[in-house]
């Protein structure tokens, strides 16, 4: 999708045909990063022109376009509206000869990663030891390396470069995928170079940091082209939480299968929600990593798991067992007050029950841990 030079700016459709669409001075930087980005095959901004060109036809029933005043709308000759497409914010102005102008591009961060250069690249890389020395080689197709059994690190977001995250996902490897795959140090890393941590609060519900959208793209995509092969491990790191839950909602979005491939999902020290990307996983056919629900300690992915590990522990199909719910209850690995509120809501108990009064004179004690963990797996039909 090429971007031609007129008198009225850089027009982005096809001259002749439908509404002429262009993209004003002052936004004409940011629409060639969205150009080159797309020449180089990243999905989110090859969308994004596809959605603003899409305008030339009308603005007028299209679900992504937002009139800030309608009355104005109405009655003024410079109708003004927000578009909002992949990753981007358009303001775009419809004028007296009917042109419409984009006045305003706000670009997601992960655009002006891209016109960083080379050294900055989202996607996957390649990472082996070089004597003591970790080298790093960016793979120009996308993809993770065709083997069986590859292990795959999403890195926090954060990195300024592709090396310092590998280095880090190196110090790192024998929590993230196990003491074997830390002994070879052959692994491939998925990079996102937003320059930022994700944390807090606001990033807890990935679906909403859409500054993420492009990197969580090219990830979807990778693990869509590596559905023929079995084995692989898909391990996040922190706020690459964010980015893995958002590609693993695609792909089921999708109705992409990995039933047969036995792919595994692991998060570690998540930042965000894992109940989501539970979901997508399993409706996938992937396996969920014993510890993923629990890999976020926010509180309220503290009440989030002890449900979603009980139901785990009832399905005999998933490796989470009652054995290992006992166990996490016992050795305090979930929070005994959340175990209690959970035990309650299992058995279906109303707030102001005496079985709440009950469980509440035994908080904190190994009794109410074994209590809760009986009443828990007796109503979601563990033996």
């Amino acid at each position: 999708m090429n971007l031609v030079k007129s008198s009225q700016g850089l027009q982005l459709n096809t001259p002749g045909i439908g509404k002429t669409l262009v993209f004003t001075p002052n936004t004409e930087d940011d629409a060639l990063i969205l150009e080159r980005a797309a020449k180089e095959g990243y999905y989110y901004p090859l969308m994004a022109l596809k959605h603003l060109s899409a305008l030339s036809t009308g603005l007028t029933g299209k679900t992504n376009v937002f009139i800030p005043n309608i009355n104005d709308y109405k009655t003024n000759s410079f109708q003004q509206v927000v578009v909002f497409v992949p990753g981007i914010v358009a303001t775009v102005e419809r004028r007296p000869d009917d042109v419409l102008a984009i006045t305003r591009l706000d670009l997601s961060d992960e655009y002006k990663s891209i016109a960083r250069g080379s050294q900055q690249k989202p996607g996957v890389y390649s990472v082996t030891k070089d004597g003591d020395a970790v080298k790093v080689v960016f793979r120009n197709n996308g993809r993770i390396t065709s083997k069986d059994d590859r292990n795959l690190v999403i890195s926090d977001t954060s990195y300024m470069d592709p090396e310092a995250a590998a280095k880090e996902a190196v110090k790192r490897l024998e929590t993230l995928l196990g003491g074997t795959a830390a002994l070879k140090c052959d692994f491939d890393l998925f990079y996102s170079p937003l320059g930022s941590k994700l944390k807090g609060m606001r990033n807890y519900n990935s679906v909403v940091v859409s500054k993420t959208y492009g990197f969580s793209g090219l990830l979807a995509d990778a693990m869509e082209q590596s559905n023929n092969k079995n084995g692989v491990v898909w391990a996040s790191e922190r706020g690459g939480s964010v980015v893995l839950t958002q590609a693993l909602i695609s792909l089921a979005a999708k109705n992409i299968s990995f039933q047969k491939q036995n792919h595994i999902v692991k998060m570690c020290w998540a930042t965000s929600d894992p109940k989501p990307a539970f979901q997508a996983a399993i409706q996938m056919g992937m396996t969920a990593d014993k510890n993923l629900l629990r890999s976020n300690s926010h509180i309220k992915a503290a009440l989030s798991a002890t449900i979603g590990n009980a139901q785990r522990a009832a399905d005999k199909r998933d490796p989470y067992s009652w054995d290992d719910y006992g166990r996490e209850l016992a050795n305090g690995t979930m929070a005994t007050n959340t175990v209690i509120g959970i035990g309650v809501l299992a058995g279906g108990a109303a707030t102001g029950s005496p079985l709440l009064a009950t469980m509440g004179t035994v908080t904190g004690t190994l009794g109410a841990l074994q209590f809760a963990y009986n009443r828990i797996k007796s109503n979601m039909g563990g033996r």
